[in-house]
């Protein structure tokens, strides 16, 4: 994940695809949330979905200079970001 800091947001598009959500950053930039969804393939017992949600922070120039990963157990219709 880090592998993306200083890469450009075009690049990680390229690579992600569109994004599930984004947000603005307070700095003129935006953050970029791509959601991934996991349940355990187990049998008899409570399978819960689970859900990574990546956060990649683009500056004004168009550049990723922070990232962040949550891991949620219900997967929320928005990330907060904070």
């Amino acid at each position: 994940m880090y592998v993306w800091l200083g890469e450009t947001k075009q690049k990680l598009l390229m690579s992600y695809g569109p994004p599930d959500q984004v947000s603005d950053d307070g700095a003129g930039g935006e953050i970029l949330v791509f959601k991934t969804f996991y349940t355990p393939p187990v049998t008899g017992i409570d399978q819960t979905t689970t859900c990574r949600s990546k956060m990649y922070f683009i500056n004004s120039n168009g550049v990723v200079y922070h990232c962040l990963s949550k891991l949620e157990a219900v997967p929320p219709s928005q990330v907060n970001v904070s």
